[in-house]
């Protein structure tokens, strides 16, 4: 094979995994900076929305927060049931400093094909001591959104 055949083989192929939904999708705010060393990532709100699964996510560094939500299959299909459509999903997710101060607002319109979805939300530096709300509704094919939330105190 030549080159460009080699690149064209290699284009086509991560075409189709990217359809096929092989990897995540990933929508994005801004991404706060973070540290390897003392940043941990801890999921500790979850639940039912539009009949799919919903998971809130931060990650507390030193100086700053940065939330995640993501988005996924309520449970494994059953073996005879019919393949899974796409479906078209309006995420949000909101941050704001206790007080009033908003991180920002992530609003997304993404195409869920049974594989997980993660929306990246504003974050970043806040003064210590202070407490970042999140919260992260989803809603899609007409159903009513059930928002969950997570509160997080910035460490001094």
């Amino acid at each position: 094979m030549t080159r460009k055949m080699l690149t064209t083989a290699a284009a086509t192929g991560a075409l189709a995994l990217a359809l096929a939904g092989a990897t995540p999708a990933v929508a994005a705010g801004t991404a706060a900076t973070t540290t390897a060393e003392t940043a941990t990532e801890v999921c500790d709100a979850s639940g039912l929305q539009s009949g799919l699964w919903t998971k809130l996510c931060h990650t507390v560094t030193e100086d700053g927060v940065q939330f995640t939500g993501r988005i996924g299959l309520a449970g494994p299909p059953s073996p005879d049931s019919p393949p899974l459509r796409t479906k078209l999903v309006d995420a949000t997710l909101t941050t704001d400093i206790e007080g009033g101060q908003s991180l920002g607002t992530v609003q997304q319109s993404l195409l869920f094909r049974a594989t997980t979805l993660e929306i990246a939300g504003y974050g970043g530096t806040v003064p210590c001591g202070s407490t970042v709300t999140a919260t992260f509704s989803v809603s899609a094919d007409g159903w009513y959104t059930h928002p969950i939330s997570t509160s997080v105190v910035v460490p001094c």
